[in-house]
């Protein structure tokens, strides 16, 4: 008989405070003046353990550390989780990479300090136990659909909130395309890639169909990139088709079992009709939410004001500043790029919420954010400022009366018109080409309300509607690490990971200059 499954704890958690050892602290050991840098409170590392690592709350992790058993093993106890999750902020704080960072951990007084490792004899997590928290990290969200890391974040942002007494009553947002650590490829490299990935030479080789097996060899060991360089369009088409054949002939013929990546690269990429026959899909019809590297199918392309990406979109909240206290980013999000703005509202005035414990009461937005069902969420609750609305304003000002008659204003001449009714919340017009001809005009009850909207957005004083300005020195502390807005990483989990992290390190280093400069004043 199965013995029962027995769920095995395996989590400890780290004690806050340490044991201080004069002989083994560098405060001991080095000279007066280098000591007292390394005590003052007011120095960023120890501003980093005050206000990140020692706030970590490590019982938000436990999940990570259950595990299910069918005998009475008891796992390895894990090593600080606190230091952990600090190693990550401060990997993304200063930009290095994980070797950079693991060698900072073992050998800077400094970053040992931000750690809470305020021994020499104290030893470092191995790199290791770092890769596997991570893996942890990831393989639990994916299971679960809860992100840990932002909990964390969530959770210390809302104490240093609570400490600097910040309402978070007056929020901004803005977001930011930020490209994958990925290959720009051509249709066709991205089909064969993804081809190759999925097969091995072996499993090709046991292919019955010899034809099918020499194409599907051929595919496998060239060059893609020097075969869309060396080849003109009609041919290229043709290669692209008899590829589509070879990849429908594998997954249909079971000849490597079940492949995933290829059998989405085959549906996004090709079409079949009823009777079997494949052919190649019109590239005008391939969503822009297609694998664009079978090395990251996570990451999506968009095109947004002369700038390219095939990565995600990043959505930055932060409280706008009261009474001289400094901002703090509230909510991060990661989406794929193709993921509109006004998508994250919602969900980033809720959790700015749930973080600073007041209900928001203004937003600062640009017109990206303004949308029909954000502005129902809002009413009546939230004021949604903005700096305008997307798209080109209309030649037409529509006022709809109390009578729902419908006022039209030409912009252009300033002659005004009553619409003529014609059917339920729709009207037209009569307008008079230069010609004498006549023609029509029509207007939808969706055209009215835009047009409401806009009217109430220029009402606005503009020193209030710049605020919303200010999240652009967000946004460009966010990338600062980055390469022309492309990140050392792939998939939507590191990316969201990288960005939580940097935005809890930019929260600490708001804090250690806000303190700095109160610390001058009092001095005055």
């Amino acid at each position: 008989m199965r013995s029962q499954t027995i769920i095995q704890v395996m989590f400890k958690k780290s004690p806050k405070t340490k044991q201080f050892d004069m002989f083994s602290s560098p405060s001991g050991l080095l000279c007066e003046r280098e000591g007292r840098l390394y005590d003052d409170p007011s120095a960023w590392h120890n501003t980093f353990y005050r206000d990140v690592t020692s706030n970590i709350d490590e019982e938000i992790f436990k999940p990570l550390y259950t595990t299910e058993k069918d005998d009475n093993r008891v796992g390895r106890p894990n090593v600080p989780i606190r230091i952990l999750v600090a190693m990550i902020i401060l990997k993304e704080g200063i930009g290095c990479s994980d070797e950079q960072l693991y060698e900072h951990c073992r050998f800077n007084l400094l970053y040992r300090r931000a750690l809470g490792m305020v021994s020499l004899d104290e030893q470092c997590p191995t790199i290791d136990s770092y890769y596997g928290f991570r893996r942890k990290l990831c393989k639990h969200e994916e299971k679960f659909n809860e992100n840990l890391f932002d909990k964390c974040f969530k959770q210390i942002t809302k104490q240093q909130a609570k400490e600097y007494r910040i309402s978070g009553k007056s929020i901004r947002m803005d977001s930011k395309l930020i490209s994958s650590n990925i290959a720009w490829y051509s249709r066709y490299e991205i089909i064969q890639k993804s081809f190759v990935s999925a097969v091995t030479k072996e499993e090709l080789e046991r292919i019955s169909d010899q034809l099918i097996r020499q194409q599907a060899l051929a595919f496998f060991v060239e060059d893609a990139a020097k075969t869309v360089y060396r080849t003109d369009s009609e041919t290229m088409g043709k290669r692209l088709l008899t590829l589509g054949i070879v990849i429908d002939y594998i997954l249909t013929h079971s000849v490597s079992g079940n492949k995933p990546l290829l059998e989405r690269v085959f549906s996004e990429q090709y079409e079949k009709s009823d009777d079997g026959v494949v052919s190649v899909r019109d590239k005008r019809k391939i969503s822009a939410k297609s694998v664009q590297n079978p090395n990251d199918p996570d990451a999506e392309y968009r095109s947004k004001n002369k700038q390219r990406v095939k990565g995600f979109v990043t959505n930055i909240t932060e409280t706008v500043p009261e009474d001289g206290k400094p901002s703090l980013i509230t909510d991060v999000k990661v989406k794929g790029a193709t993921a509109a703005d006004n998508d994250f509202f919602e969900e980033a005035v809720k959790e700015t919420e749930k973080v600073t414990g007041n209900d928001v009461e203004t937003a600062y937005v640009d017109g990206a954010y303004q949308s029909e069902k954000n502005r129902e969420f809002a009413k009546d609750k939230i004021d949604i400022i903005s700096g305008g609305l997307q798209g080109k304003p209309s030649r037409f000002d529509l006022n709809l009366k109390d009578d729902q008659t419908l006022e039209v204003t030409d912009k252009t001449t300033g002659e005004i018109k009553t619409a003529i009714p014609v059917k339920p919340d729709e009207w037209k017009i009569v307008l008079e080409n230069a010609d004498g001809k006549k023609s029509y005009r029509y207007f939808k009850k969706e055209h009215v309300d835009k047009a409401e909207v806009r009217r109430q957005v220029e009402s606005i004083p503009f020193e209030e509607r710049k605020k919303r300005n200010n999240v652009e020195a967000a946004m460009f502390q966010y990338g600062f690490h980055t390469r022309n807005n492309k990140t050392r990483y792939r998939s939507l989990f590191k990316h969201g990971l990288q960005a939580i992290a940097r935005c809890a390190w930019m929260n600490m280093r708001r804090l250690f200059w806000f303190d700095n400069k109160l610390s001058l004043q009092i001095a005055k």
